[in-house]
């Protein structure tokens, strides 16, 4: 835990004010509209929202481009059983990130000696949950503007609400509540709010089959772990989801055919992650519609 405390006051401390980072480059016209974005999300996120204010992102860390931030995520090898680590406040969690990538790699290699299924990925931001002054990493400023909202209104939303030992519900809800926002954000850039549609749209059908495929793959895994040729049958359903991801009706099949891969590589590991982040939304959109009269407002006051 105390490496993870040294790279994260590394970035901290190098970070640098905002407008000083955007006085000393030439951004192209997309990033200074990004930047200009930034003050708009976080009073958005207070006033429309009712997310609590904050500090983060009044500074940026220029990362050029590269990643800085890896975690690692890991499996039983017959039941979508994940591996948990405790840390403090935020209690048990299914992933533990690292700064150093090679420290990353050596816990991945660790678990898989262990007979363990496990993957690693570089992740684009994080939260302190309100405890640090977060920054924002200079790649953000290339994504585009719907992808740039959600991903602040998701950042931000940890800051206002985090429940300890209930990884999956918090960034369930983070998901959730940051594509709603950001639905609202975009309502008057019409062009802004299609390009984001048409992208969400896709993943929408990626979570439809992954929700359904999960839960079967999760029973498939629990009718053959006693069986001598449990191992073979395994790999055989691995690749048969792998390609029929790869057949799903999206306009962008690349995304799919990298998915494929991590499916093949990181075996259990793959639908832990997936279930952390995405395994509710579903739900999630009923309780939205059901009880919250379909305002992310009356949601975050609840949740709060």
């Amino acid at each position: 835990m105390l490496l993870q405390a040294k790279g994260q006051a590394k970035v901290i401390l190098k970070a640098q004010n905002l407008q000083s980072y955007v006085n000393s480059k030439h951004l192209s016209e997309h990033e200074q509209e990004n930047v200009e974005l930034i003050q708009q999300l976080k009073k958005f996120s207070v006033d429309s929202l009712a997310y609590n204010p904050t500090e983060n992102f009044t500074r940026i860390f220029d990362n050029r481009n590269e990643p800085v931030l890896w975690v690692v995520t890991a499996s039983e090898k017959y039941c979508l059983n994940a591996v948990e680590w405790e840390f403090p406040i935020i209690g048990k969690g299914s992933y533990k990130g690292f700064f150093n990538k090679n420290r990353a790699l050596k816990l991945l290699n660790e678990l898989k000696a262990n007979n363990y299924d496990a993957g690693i990925r570089s992740v684009s931001a994080w939260s302190t949950l309100g405890w640090l002054n977060d920054p924002l990493l200079s790649s953000h400023l290339r994504l585009k503007k719907g992808k740039f909202c959600n991903l602040l209104f998701h950042e931000l939303f940890h800051a206002t609400f985090y429940k300890a030992n209930n990884i999956n519900n918090n960034e369930n809800l983070a998901n959730f509540i940051a594509h709603k926002a950001t639905l609202l954000f975009l309502r008057n850039d019409s062009l802004a709010l299609a390009e984001y549609i048409n992208a969400m749209n896709d993943n929408k059908k990626v979570n439809a089959f992954l929700n359904y495929t999960t839960i079967a793959y999760k029973a498939y895994l629990d009718s053959i772990s006693s069986l001598p040729n449990a191992y073979l049958l395994k790999q055989k359903r691995l690749i048969q989801i792998g390609n029929q991801l790869k057949r799903l009706p999206v306009s962008n099949k690349k995304p799919l055919k990298n998915r494929a891969e991590e499916i093949y590589i990181e075996q259990n590991a793959f639908f832990i992650d997936y279930v952390q982040y995405n395994s509710k939304q579903d739900s999630l959109e009923d309780a939205f519609n059901k009880f919250y009269k379909s305002s992310v407002k009356l949601m975050v006051q609840s949740l709060k």
